[in-house]
């Protein structure tokens, strides 16, 4: 364990910030806004969605803060699947999802024309119907997920769908705080809230204090999810999944696999410590600092209750 003190900021910076950091990329992300807006008007005056019918039998969007086994998770629903499947990564709040990746693949991947190509279709609306089409918001707080002008254009945006869910996804919070770190995910996307914030506030969701998710809400502890297949058989049941556990024995290549192990150990996921962590980072001051909350300790123990090592890591935050 070391003792370190980190510069990284707890609140990410608001959008005229980032613009003046990076005007060119600010510019870009304007003009396309104003497209945007353009496109959804003319859609929204020519298009009607009853006439395209159930583009998907099952549409889940998760939720989770970053590094909570968000991947992990959709790639085991993927892998239990045996019908048409579409997952889009880390959409910002009240966009178009399929524009989104659409968009982040001319940027990113144009080497990639088939692929963009039925991205743009879908973005205007030629879907392709799905059995299950997954889409996930991370680091958001649920005021920003819950857009009302993206509720409004959803049908648009995404098409029809038989049943909506909403999956939550939590890790315990020290070692997902570790995790984080590692990666320099220190501040969450919204500028409002820190780490502890929105974790807690995920909490209250989680325990049914606060109902913000109106859609048929699952919840997923994910210390539970990666050590116990009972568990895992009943996450299926509640997501409407036939249960064969495929993809748990993988370890997730989107955002770069574990934060501390990478893709090490693809195959046999049992033998990254995942619920030893926080040994990197106990004495770390900002890593103390963000999790000295009794709201955080008392919600940590109410859902994941005695995660290994607990006793030492709350004897250390505890320290006046």
């Amino acid at each position: 364990m070391t003792k370190n003190t980190h510069k990284s900021k707890v609140y990410d910076d608001p959008l005229w910030k980032k613009a003046l950091n990076k005007p060119g990329y600010a510019s870009k992300k304007l003009v396309r806004k104003v497209k945007h807006t353009f496109q959804d008007t003319i859609r929204l005056t020519t298009q009607d969605p009853e006439n395209w019918g159930i583009i998907n039998q099952v549409e889940i969007r998760m939720i989770g803060l970053r590094r909570s086994g968000n991947h992990a998770l959709i790639d085991w629903i993927k892998k239990q699947q045996t019908g048409p499947f579409k997952h889009i990564n880390d959409v910002p709040i009240g966009e178009n999802p399929f524009r989104h990746e659409y968009e982040y693949f001319i940027d990113h991947y144009p080497e990639y024309p088939k692929v963009i190509e039925d991205l743009r279709r879908q973005s205007n609306g030629e879907f392709k119907p799905k059995d299950c089409f997954i889409y996930n918001y991370e680091d958001f707080t649920f005021k920003e997920i819950l857009n009302p002008a993206f509720e409004r254009k959803h049908d648009w945006y995404v098409g029809k769908s038989t049943k909506r869910i909403d999956l939550l996804i939590m890790r315990d919070p020290f070692n997902l705080l570790a995790s984080r770190l590692k990666k320099g995910f220190v501040s969450v996307k919204s500028t409002r809230v820190n780490f502890t914030d929105l974790w807690v506030s995920y909490a209250k969701e989680f325990l049914g204090e606060t109902n913000f998710l109106t859609h048929s809400k699952v919840c997923v502890s994910y210390n539970r999810w990666i050590k116990d297949v009972d568990y895992r058989r009943d996450i299926a049941t509640q997501l409407g999944i036939t249960f064969t556990d495929a993809g748990f024995n993988k370890v997730a290549r989107r955002a770069g696999g574990s934060s501390f192990d990478g893709t090490a150990h693809d195959g046999d996921p049992s033998k990254m410590n995942l619920t030893g962590r926080w040994r990197h980072y106990l004495n770390d001051n900002l890593y103390q600092s963000l999790l000295k909350n009794k709201a955080l300790m008392a919600y940590s123990e109410q859902i994941f209750g005695d995660i290994p090592g607990l006793t030492e890591v709350q004897s250390v935050l505890t320290k006046p």
